[in-house]
């Protein structure tokens, strides 16, 4: 009887990873039947194994060589479990309890924030975009976070009364009393070698970028640029007064969604050059917002004033405001993109500079050999083909 014939590694890979990810994708849904506060728990419950689940599966199915695909898969792994974990709790739990199943729900939901995040914010640093190291050396800032996390859960572990403080005010068995002091030295010694960690993860980045050759600097303005988004929104919400701080947090939590999206298209460079495009038109677009408040702010401030007692109403005020805003609107966003364009959206810039000049220099070529090879050159840097081929019809006899 012969030897059964093995599946196809790569299969096997990709029934492992898209397994992960639709598990992940299918507790988190499950999490929802218990505990949703409102659509914006719907849209992270999904958001986020969607996301982080189906580039991590992606990436590991389309570039096995690269270690970022199965990152992002544990990390969706990490954020599934604290999900499910949690809901499991409050929609089970009414208060205490000593039941071992409920305990080990709530250490799981006490512990696997930590990992997940430095997963994200330490791993990906590291290893975008090719999933190396930039140097070995640089592996010891993982061996470094690592420990920290370690450290970081043991302290939780002991040093956490109560697991979950929502409705269920789920004591902890395994906090130890008095050792408030220890872990408090802990803690410090824990963040002052865990800040200089996640520095050096980002300069790996800012190292790789000026090394980097320009598809290398394109990929690191994708992750760049997503995480700009997020971290902006996350500082917005704490200088924000209180009454909108919820809406910026929501929307970083929404953000963060866009940073595995980066990933993958940087990692497998669809359309990677669009990245100039689109911070142009972000850019400006923040620009133009400012500006037209700014106008309106101030039309209105002088339509109250002075010729308050002209217009009288103040929805006159307002609608002439409006209207002039308005028609403001095109003219200063034409102006304001092409000052950002050419700081920015290099390529369609430098591609539309390119072409002029081949045309110039067509006019006074008169070797065929020189214009093709000129033709070849101008059609790669204007428009960065992945291959080119030029054809000549021969003449007819």
């Amino acid at each position: 009887m012969g030897r059964p014939t093995p599946l196809p590694r790569r299969l096997v890979r990709a029934v492992i990873a898209w397994g992960i990810a639709a598990l992940a994708l299918i507790g988190s849904i499950a999490a929802l039947t218990v505990w949703a506060e409102g659509w914006f728990d719907v849209v992270t419950f999904i958001g986020m194994p969607l996301a982080f689940g189906g580039v991590g599966a992606f990436l590991t199915v389309r570039v096995p060589d690269n270690r970022i695909g199965p990152l992002l898969l544990a990390a969706t792994v990490g954020f599934a479990l604290l999900i499910g974990s949690g809901a499991w709790i409050v929609a089970n739990v009414d208060g205490p309890t000593t039941d071992p199943l409920v305990i080990a729900v709530g250490l799981v939901t006490n512990l696997v924030f930590i990992p997940s995040l430095v997963l994200i914010l330490v791993g990906v640093p590291l290893l975008f975009p090719d999933g190396h190291f930039l140097t070995p050396r640089w592996r010891w800032v993982a061996v470094g976070s690592a420990i920290v996390v370690v450290v970081a859960e043991l302290r939780s572990f002991v040093g956490t009364p109560l697991l979950v403080e929502d409705k269920a005010m789920l004591a902890n068995p395994f906090f130890i009393e008095g050792a408030e002091p220890v872990l408090t030295v802990v803690d410090t010694i824990e963040t002052a070698f865990a800040i200089p960690l996640f520095v050096l993860a980002f300069w790996s980045l800012v190292l790789r970028y000026r090394r980097a050759d320009d598809i290398g600097r394109h990929q690191i303005r994708w992750l760049v640029a997503a995480s700009s988004v997020a971290i902006s929104a996350f500082a917005a919400s704490f200088l924000a007064p209180p009454g909108v701080r919820s809406f910026f947090e929501g929307f970083g939590i929404l953000a963060l969604n866009a940073i595995p999206i980066a990933i993958g298209i940087a990692v497998v460079r669809y359309r990677l050059y669009d990245i100039d495009r689109l911070i142009s038109r972000g850019i400006s677009y923040a620009i133009v917002s400012a500006l037209l408040l700014g106008a309106y702010v101030a039309i209105v401030l002088v339509l109250q004033g002075p010729l308050g007692m002209l217009f009288g109403s103040q929805t006159v005020t307002v609608a002439v405001s409006t209207l002039v805003v308005a028609a403001l609107f095109q003219p200063v966003r034409r102006r304001v993109q092409v000052v950002i364009d050419r700081r920015f959206d290099r390529a369609r810039i430098d591609a539309e500079r390119t072409t002029r000049a081949f045309s110039e220099r067509l006019r006074d070529e008169v070797d065929i050999d020189s214009v093709l090879a000129d033709l070849a050159s101008t059609a790669h840097h204007a428009v960065r083909p992945s291959m080119s081929a030029l054809w000549l019809r021969e003449p007819e006899p």
